[in-house]
């Protein structure tokens, strides 16, 4: 079993004011549905938060950003030189965020990766949590929203959607190995 620092990324995010979260190019349905998961519990938080791809969002996942809140990078932006924590999602490697990625480092930002595949270097990242033996990097989104308290009322719709495809994406309708009754828990909730 993976012990998670919740608690580090809790105090991250609590110091934070403005916070970017991204995912890798060519975005599947379990980074997009980790970054907009937290994008709502985050402006819920009434943080200044902001989901930036490299990649354009693809149209079959639209139904998953009804407000359009997904952007993709432009390097005449420039919002993102004040950025206080970058969260990236599902990565696997840093060098999948391209220009993005470029800009990051060259503003020196703090980056927090939340992943279910072994990052290629963590160096590039002043917290990793990884767990390997996740199905999905949304159910570990989710397993955070547990341990905030989050998950104590029914999710919000637009949260719950963005697990729920994630997850969906990620275990292949349920039928991968690393699915569990935790993962079907999940999906209840």
């Amino acid at each position: 079993i993976m012990t998670y620092d919740w608690a580090t990324l809790t105090e991250n995010i609590n110091n934070s004011k403005s916070i970017l979260l991204s995912t890798h190019k060519n975005p599947d349905g379990d980074g997009l549905g980790s970054e907009i998961s937290m994008y709502y519990h985050l402006k819920n938080m009434n943080k200044d938060v902001r989901i930036i791809n490299i990649s354009e969002m693809p149209k079959k996942y639209n139904f998953m950003d009804s407000e359009k809140i997904v952007e993709t990078y432009d390097p005449d932006d420039t919002w993102i030189e004040n950025v206080d924590l970058v969260i990236v999602f599902d990565l696997g490697d840093f060098r999948r965020l391209l220009e993005l990625g470029e800009s990051i480092e060259r503003n020196k930002i703090n980056v927090i990766n939340i992943d279910h595949h072994h990052p290629f270097d963590v160096s590039k990242y002043h917290l990793s949590i990884v767990d390997t033996d996740s199905p999905a990097t949304t159910y570990m989104i989710w397993k955070y929203f547990q341990d905030t308290g989050l998950t104590k009322d029914p999710l919000e719709n637009k949260i719950a959607l963005a697990l729920y495809a994630g997850l969906v994406n990620d275990t292949g309708s349920f039928r991968y190995n690393a699915v569990t009754s935790d993962t079907h828990n999940m999906a209840s909730d």
